[in-house]
């Protein structure tokens, strides 16, 4: 039997976000190696059953549409755009549960680690205890929206795990009805209700969410409802996010979440209520407040410089929004035109929205990144979450992980792309948001590499992109004769491609 310690649910109150960084992926201009941002074949194999460019791109745009909707619903109801939120979480600094193990003190209260799944990389999703008894579901912790929306054993369209609510004592209906759209355009609907819900050892009593009875075909995934980490002010249930709730009461060691978010489908993601883990990154961290910072606030929103690339801006300074819940990187047009115009051999796809290059041309791809307002550091995207996918095989072209939104509107819409570059830290309490290099857990492996990329390096020299942490492994022969890909230090995404045997430094 699980114990947690319970919370009733109270007004709303206001939160900051907290991003972590380090030290950003340098250039070089005289390679001697080349680091190859290429899965391993198992880890493709696991994409190519999970992760569909075209519907992650789907879901991600219509998202954008409902965030459009939703904010101007709710610019009308307030008359003005400035809705209340009132600021009641203590400003407490991030709990480290690394630094608390290594001191071997007392295990503190208020926090709890939820392990989460990495579904080809496009979607991250953990457990949540729901109801008296407890059942359990799946659910995509999710910064870029507001409320808990849990599947019902009546809902025939929906994916499991379900909740029962005939079984749960503590199970309360308003009979209010609920409506919304996903991802693909799939519609749920269900009522507003209230109930018991904890992650690990945290819990709330009478939180609001919506119970989905009935939704139309498509609205299904690897998971089963949505856990909002954004504002009250954002809520379609008008209801304030079960994680404010905890920070307004008193419960967590720090008013924190944090992510953790593994890459080419690794296992480890991991989010963090009310702690961060130090063994999850490394570096010093890096403050960025939140934008505005006030009682109006949505999203998790902080002021960017622009992207770059090769450490160079290339953008206009937009409004950078860091959202879990979203797998790539969303521009308005003229600013995706002007990051790929810098990029050799990338266009625009014929659909509008992504921007594509020769695939044997990856391992050459300048360093891309983003600068927050306020830092000299830049944050590059890891090269091997650049490349989003293959867009026509035949061709031999890939996409890259940063598209365009289809909006003029000054945001960047800042998901998993990056922040499984980064380990983030979303700081209610101080409203801000911090960045950490992620730390990766050592492992060397060799692969085969892929026809195209062999074409592409045969021969070729080895530029390690990654930085200054230094390995040297032995290397094998792959018995086929091909050029190998080796996974190996820190970064268990990054690999080297060599021909023959020997040794190479590089991450």
């Amino acid at each position: 039997m699980v114990h947690f310690s319970i919370i009733s649910a109270t007004a709303g109150i206001l939160a900051a976000a907290s991003l972590v960084s380090a030290t950003p992926v340098p250039s070089n201009d005289d390679p001697k190696a080349r680091i190859v941002p290429f899965v391993n074949k198992h880890a493709a194999a696991r994409r190519s059953e999970s992760y569909n460019l075209p519907e992650t791109t789907k879901r991600d745009l219509h998202r954008i549409q409902r965030r459009n909707e939703r904010d101007a619903a709710l610019m009308k109801r307030s008359g003005t755009g400035n809705l209340k939120v009132k600021r009641t979480a203590a400003a407490l600094e991030p709990f480290d549960i690394d630094s608390a193990r290594k001191a071997r003190t007392k295990k503190r209260q208020g926090y709890s680690t939820d392990p989460l799944v990495n579904v080809g990389d496009g979607l991250y999703y953990g457990n949540i205890d729901i109801g008296t008894p407890a059942q359990v579901t799946t659910i995509d912790f999710d910064t870029g929206s507001s409320d808990l929306i849990v599947p019902s054993t009546a809902c025939g369209n929906c994916t499991g795990p379900f909740f029962d609510t005939s079984k749960s004592t503590s199970f309360a209906t308003t009979n209010q009805a609920f409506s919304t759209a996903f991802g693909d355009g799939s519609t749920a609907d269900g009522v507003l209700s209230t109930e018991t819900v904890a992650i690990g050892s945290l819990g709330i009593q009478n939180q609001p969410f919506a119970v989905i009875t009935q939704a139309s075909k498509g609205f299904d995934g690897p998971n089963a409802g949505l856990m909002g980490l954004a504002f009250p002010t954002i809520a379609q249930t008008g209801a304030t996010p079960w994680f404010m709730n905890l920070a307004h009461a008193g419960a967590l060691a720090s008013n924190v979440v944090s992510f953790y978010l593994s890459r080419q489908g690794a296992e480890g993601s991991e989010l963090c209520v009310g702690c961060m883990d130090g063994a999850k990154f490394t570096g010093q961290p890096e403050y960025f407040p939140l934008t505005p910072g006030n009682a109006t606030q949505k999203y998790w929103d902080i002021a960017s410089q622009g992207f770059t690339v090769s450490g160079q801006l290339v953008t206009q300074a937009m409004t950078a929004t860091i959202d879990s819940g979203t797998s790539l990187i969303y521009l308005p047009p003229s600013q995706a035109n002007a990051l790929y115009s810098k990029i050799p051999g990338a266009a625009a796809a014929a659909d509008g929205t992504h921007y594509s290059f020769p695939c044997a041309s990856a391992a050459s791809l300048p360093p891309i990144g983003i600068a927050f307002t306020g830092s000299s550091t830049v944050f590059n995207i890891n090269p091997a979450q650049f490349v989003a996918g293959v867009l026509d095989q035949a061709a031999g072209t890939c996409a890259g992980a940063i598209v365009s939104s289809g909006k003029e509107d000054g945001i960047a819409l800042v998901g998993d792309a990056f922040m499984s570059t980064w380990y983030s830290i979303f700081d209610y309490g101080n409203m801000r948001l911090m960045v950490h290099v992620p730390a990766r857990k050592i492992r060397s492996q060799v692969e085969q590499c892929s026809p195209a990329l062999e074409t592409a390096f045969n021969g070729a020299a080895i530029q390690d992109v990654a930085g200054s942490r230094q390995a040297t492994m032995p290397l094998t022969d792959d018995i086929s004769g091909n050029l190998d890909v080796l996974y190996y230090g820190l970064d268990i995404d990054t690999a080297i491609v060599f021909k023959g045997t020997g040794e190479v430094s590089g991450v």
